[in-house]
């Protein structure tokens, strides 16, 4: 059985946002399952010892010009958040806790998670923003902030954390297929043509 394409995210990556529905439909077409892994990069980062990229003038600039046009190529809705750079750690721990239970909704929550920042400038760093999303209909926002705080999220978004690192992960979003990586949501056709040319002839 072919192995999984394995997606490390961070929801406050404008990148992962990018990449996630393409992922996802080259997972269906070479009948691949796609493991999504949030994190927090920033806490890969720390582990790592490596400072914020964007703390320096010349990069914030062209990120803020990349991430415009970027979106534009992929043809999705965007604006530049504000504040520019949050902690999604209430979103990981939600994404995490929620999942634990119901795998089968780990694309759609991610998708409606980034929609909400990148796509309609929400505030994903504030419980009700995430409790009014639609994968949530019928679910209380007491039950969601339970969730958000609760034990399972934090353990699981600690854990995959530490798996990053484990993993080598230098940025997000960051693939693992079959043994190789590629980082950034420009390593799409990369990521496609080593599915159409798997390694040893597979």
């Amino acid at each position: 059985m072919p192995g999984a394409i394995r997606l490390y995210l961070d929801f406050a990556s404008p990148y992962s946002y990018f990449a996630l529905r393409p992922l996802a439909r080259l997972a269906e077409e070479h009948g691949r399952t796609l493991e999504l892994r949030p994190i927090l990069l920033w806490a890969v980062f720390k582990q790592q010892g490596v400072v914020n990229p964007l703390e320096k003038p010349a990069r914030r600039r062209y990120f803020l010009e990349d991430v415009v046009r970027s979106a534009e190529f992929f043809g999705l809705p965007f604006r530049v958040p504000e504040p520019l750079q949050i902690s999604a750690h209430l979103a990981g721990r939600l994404y995490h806790g929620w999942t634990a239970t119901r795998p089968q909704d780990g694309l759609r929550l991610a998708s409606e998670i980034f929609e909400a920042f990148f796509a309609r400038a929400e505030n994903i760093a504030d419980p009700a923003v995430l409790a009014a999303l639609p994968c949530f209909a019928g679910e209380t926002p007491e039950a969601i902030r339970a969730m958000i705080d609760g034990s399972e999220g934090r353990q699981h978004l600690g854990e995959a954390v530490d798996e990053a690192c484990a993993a080598n992960v230098i940025g997000v979003p960051f693939v693992t297929l079959d043994g190789e990586s590629f980082f950034g949501a420009d390593r799409l056709p990369q990521i496609a043509w080593r599915l159409q040319h798997p390694r040893g002839g597979a």
